[in-house]
């Protein structure tokens, strides 16, 4: 079982209007509350609410992350261009067949 933690820290209130001792307390690694040890007011973490909101995030992240890993290639490629050899630029194909014969002999060993 998962112990809850509490911590005294100094917040500003918003219902006091002035900084305050605040309780903070955690289950595990985990916020779950503060409450305002002068006004009593406490905030609590609605995990539910939290999970929707990681999930949405991971999910608009795992959609764009082609767009972005293109991006990337294209910004690398920008800085590489002038340090390839010409011979890359101008025969493609037949370096690519050279390529992929290395490694089918390393793979064939």
């Amino acid at each position: 079982m998962i112990k809850d933690d509490e911590a005294k820290i100094i917040l500003f209130c918003i219902n006091c209007n002035a900084e305050t001792p605040h309780t903070v307390t955690y289950i595990g690694d985990y916020l779950k509350s503060i409450q305002c040890d002068n006004c009593l007011k406490k905030v609590e973490i609605d995990r539910r609410h939290l999970r929707t909101v990681f999930a949405e995030d991971f999910i608009d992240r795992i959609l764009s992350k082609p767009h972005r890993m293109s991006q990337d290639f294209k910004e690398a490629m920008a800085y590489l261009v002038p340090f390839l050899p010409k011979r890359l630029l101008k025969e493609p194909k037949k370096v690519i067949k050279e390529i992929i014969e290395v490694l089918r002999k390393k793979s064939e060993e």
